[in-house]
């Protein structure tokens, strides 16, 4: 082939490389799972070498397929999950293990910080409070159990940037990620926000910012070495994965939406103004996170901590004649499950679900449950309550994030939107037409759209996004299901908070009882 972008996508679970021709056709695709450690309750790290490695073997096995060469890659755009901390020293190592984005070791400092104030000045200050994985609760948590580490930072990144590090020995982030740390309405660090929380950190370990469709460097002779790529192959600064797979679906303009259906879940919308009336600057609590977004827009999202995660787990423990009949009929398990689903009413039975199995960014201290369950239901209808309850929890999102916002365009992508039993539930949900873009890594092919701008192979995101995104399915809303749905909603959001409290006490109990021993 005569070029070709290469998108690396770190998420959570899998770090995926995959290849794009200029016009968005999907040619080659390598995967690792994505190491997570487990050192004590609540906590997700990974160690930064084993990070690299699995980056480095899903390239090569992209770069294994029989019709590609190196030499034809034009350029590579990088995501990652957002939020967590990537720390290096001054020799480029690891200060400690990576902190991953669903990490809540710090939840008792940001309720700490709730309580003392610190957070409304925080959402005075940024715009947004810390929450438990943001880099600077997580800053505060090493400062009071790792003071060492905190002595040890030169660079604070975040996952997509050690990667970008690694390849091409230049530290940065990009306009997305590096707005974590802007003050409210500003387009650069506020330099005193580490003091402002008296932690003893430099503001001098914030990496440079390098737009996400702009060259940050090129592949050095040790990275091709590792990868199998060329030296020399430009390497975009990229995106957070939340933007990258928003670019990916193909929204880049103001007034379109997205819903993520990955293992994480993620509501966006995207803006050309946060705020659009003067003086109307409102909180994380009430319209999301808003960051900055590709040339001069923003976006707003929020987030569900377990969205495809919750199938997963649910079928892990209680899926095992499923998956034997898939293995018996020769078909992938979810299409099973996807039987399984469809052959439930909308409405499960009665049956409500609450996705929070690692908590949620409102809440960390939110758990998972089932309700109303009498002995007449079945592990069919459970499955359609998950396949519920995760569309109710990101469709409420959405609403969250677009009380001034005028939408007309949603789109639905990640992993789980493969299923169009998911998506069709998805589409009643948020009583819309729901365009599903054709192929499946939508946020390595983001990242790739921020690699084909920076090449010059297409001059900006509309361009880029006309000839690189194609809508593969539309989904309409069904009207009986969406109209329970609404009601349903409504039921949802009221047993959340009336069980928020129990929760609470439960995992005080754990603790208590984790300390003693």
């Amino acid at each position: 082939m005569s070029e070709l972008i290469l998108g690396i996508d770190a998420g959570l679970t899998a770090t995926k490389a995959a290849l794009f021709t200029p016009e968005g056709e999907e040619v080659a695709v390598g995967s690792r799972e994505t190491p997570t450690e487990r050192p004590a309750p609540d906590h997700r790290e990974v160690q930064l070498s084993d990070l690299w490695e699995v980056t480095t073997e899903a390239v090569r096995e992209a770069l294994d397929h029989e019709s590609v060469d190196s030499k034809d890659i034009t350029a590579v755009g990088v995501a990652g999950h957002g939020h967590g901390l990537y720390l290096l020293d001054e020799s480029g190592t690891q200060v400690r293990p990576g902190i991953k984005s669903t990490d809540s070791r710090a939840a008792g400092l940001t309720e700490e910080w709730e309580r003392d104030g610190t957070a409304d000045r925080m959402r005075e200050r940024l715009g947004y409070a810390p929450f438990a994985a943001d880099p600077l609760s997580l800053l505060g948590w090493l400062a009071r159990e790792e003071p060492a580490s905190l002595d040890r930072i030169e660079h604070a990144l975040f996952c997509k940037d050690y990667l970008k590090f690694n390849l091409t020995g230049r530290v940065c982030t990009d306009e997305m990620e590096g707005s974590v740390f802007y003050g409210v309405g500003d387009d650069e660090y506020d330099r005193g926000v580490f003091a402002a929380l008296d932690l003893d950190v430099s503001p001098d370990v914030l990496p440079e910012v390098v737009p996400s469709w702009k060259t940050c460097g090129s592949v050095t002779r040790a990275a091709a070495e590792a990868t199998g790529l060329s030296e020399g192959t430009p390497v975009a600064s990229g995106l957070h994965d939340v933007g990258a797979t928003a670019l990916g679906t193909g929204a880049h303009a103001a007034g379109q939406a997205v819903l993520i259906l990955g293992t994480w879940g993620q509501s966006i919308v995207v803006l050309d103004d946060p705020w659009p009336e003067e003086g109307n600057k409102v909180s994380d609590e009430e319209l999301g996170l808003t960051r900055r977004y590709l040339d001069g827009g923003y976006i707003r999202y929020k987030g569900l901590r377990s969205a495809a995660a919750c199938l997963d787990w649910f079928v892990r423990e209680f899926g095992h004649d499923w998956q034997r009949q898939a293995s018996d009929e020769g078909v992938s398990p979810y299409e099973i499950y996807d039987r399984v689903a469809a052959d439930v009413s909308a409405g499960a039975s009665g049956l409500l679900f609450h996705p929070y199995l690692d908590g949620s960014t409102d809440e960390p201290n939110d758990r998972g449950g089932f309700y109303g369950l009498t002995s007449e239901h079945t592990r069919a209808d459970m499955l359609r309550s998950v396949y519920e309850g995760v569309a109710i929890a990101q469709s409420a999102g959405l609403a969250d994030l677009t009380p001034d916002v005028h939408v007309d365009d949603v789109r639905l992508g990640g992993g789980g939107a493969r299923s169009e039993v998911w998506s069709d539930v998805f589409a009643a949900a948020v009583d819309t037409t729901l365009l599903v873009p054709a192929g499946e890594e939508t946020g390595a092919r983001g990242a790739a759209i921020c690699g084909a701008i920076a090449a010059d192979v297409h001059p900006d995101h509309e361009h880029a996004v006309d000839r690189m995104v194609s809508v593969a399915r539309h989904h309409e809303p069904d009207p009986d299901a969406a109209a329970l749905y609404s009601d349903r909603r409504e039921t949802f959001e009221s047993a959340l908070s009336a069980i928020r409290p129990t929760w609470k006490r439960l995992i005080d109990h754990r603790e208590r009882t984790y300390t003693n021993d």
